[in-house]
């Protein structure tokens, strides 16, 4: 019988837009990584540690894993309100030099949420090999317009609002809404695997299935049934780990 091999779990920064990213490297001694993209107010751990239990199961599978915190998120520089998806795409972008760095040249970009339109938004711009997509953000404006909705009244002197526990600045989504998440996600030529929680919110449903239309292939679909939108319960974060890994047995080869 062949010996397990060894997994290490290692914290690790690298610079990104002269500022320190904190992140936990995961390593079986694979020649494939998985870059993990957190999502809007989240971290590199995930809703109830939804990416810790996935890199730790990808890396059981010999692939390794590298999750980290975007600016101003989690251990890394920076204040939250001064985040950008601008600078998301730039912290995802150098994420991916720091791999390449390490000797890593097969890279799979997974993405939830926030994450996702991130990880879409920037695809083009690397050499990856495939990409994954849980509960994407499909588009801008609708996610803004339900989000300033809930604000009340909006002060148009005011440059940081309070959301749900968190000061969010004016400029994130103003400069939010200038991005495309449909049209980019139809350029992208890797392998793509999407997945959606039947039970999420109805931006999100909605917008897997106007995926459908737009896609290029290879991509696969699945619906993961009563899901929420970051898998909450035991059972849905076996799932999504589950299908990823079996799609990411045949694609990421």
């Amino acid at each position: 019988m062949s010996k397990p091999k060894k997994i290490t779990e290692s914290p690790v920064t690298f610079i990104s837009n002269n500022s320190q990213l904190v992140g936990m490297l995961h390593q079986v001694g694979s020649n494939k990584i998985i870059i993990m993209c957190h999502g809007f107010k989240g971290h590199k751990c995930e809703n109830k540690r939804l990416f810790v239990e996935a890199a730790r199961a990808f890396c059981r599978e010999d692939y390794d894993v590298l999750r980290f915190d975007f600016y101003g998120s989690g251990d890394s520089e920076g204040e939250f309100e001064d985040t950008l998806i601008s600078t998301n795409i730039l912290n995802l972008e150098d994420a991916c030099k720091f791999v390449n760095q390490r000797g890593y040249r097969q890279v799979a970009i997974l993405g939830i949420s926030m994450g996702a339109a991130t990880a879409i938004l920037t695809a083009n711009k690397l050499d990856i090999n495939t990409l994954i997509l849980w509960s994407a953000v499909p588009d801008m404006h609708r996610i803004f317009d339900s989000t300033i909705s809930s604000l009340g009244p909006v002060d148009p002197d005011k440059t940081v609002f309070e959301y749900e526990g968190w000061n969010i600045n004016r400029r994130f989504w103003e400069e939010a809404v200038h991005y495309d998440i449909m049209g980019e996600l139809a350029k992208i030529t890797v392998p793509k695997f999407i997945v959606q929680g039947t039970a999420d919110e109805p931006v999100f449903v909605q917008g897997f299935h106007d995926f459908r239309d737009l896609v290029l292939p290879p991509t696969d679909f699945m619906e993961i049934p009563e899901a929420g939108h970051t898998f909450q319960t035991p059972l849905h974060r076996q799932m999504v780990i589950r299908q990823t890994l079996i799609w990411l047995n045949r694609h990421f080869k």
